[in-house]
C-alpha cells in the first residue's frame, strides 16, 4: 500500500501528538518554544486496519513499537511545531506503507 493511499484512508484523529522543547537548530528560539513533536499511533486500537494488516505491522515493526502497541515517531529537525508535525506524519505514512508492502 502506498503512502498516498494511507493518507486518504487515515483519520488524523487516531494520531496522538505531544510537544516539548527541541534540541535541534533554531538559536535562542529553541530554548523558548515547544517545537519537538512526538506522534503516537496505537496499532491494536486502529479502526482502519484489518486484523491481518495489524498483525503484519506489529510483526514487521516490532522493534519500533512499545509494549502498549504504539508506534512512536519523533521529529525535531524543523524550527516550527507545524513543520515537525508534518515531518512526523510523512514519516509515519512511509513506515506503515513499507510495513504493509509485500517483499518481492
Amino acid at each position: 500500500m502506498k503512502a498516498e493511499e494511507l493518507k486518504e484512508r487515515m483519520p488524523v484523529s487516531e494520531f496522538i501528538f505531544s510537544t516539548s522543547r527541541s534540541r535541534g537548530p533554531g538559536g535562542q528560539n529553541v530554548n523558548k518554544v515547544n517545537s519537538k513533536v512526538e506522534l503516537r499511533y496505537n496499532i491494536p486500537r486502529s479502526l482502519i486496519f484489518s486484523e491481518r494488516e495489524k498483525e503484519k505491522i506489529l510483526a514487521r515493526l516490532k522493534n519500533r513499537i512499545n509494549s502498549e502497541g504504539e508506534l512512536i515517531i519523533v521529529s525535531q529537525s524543523e524550527r516550527t511545531q507545524l513543520g515537525n508535525r508534518k515531518k512526523a506524519e510523512e514519516r509515519f505514512f512511509r513506515i506503515i506503507s513499507a510495513a504493509l508492502t509485500e517483499p518481492v
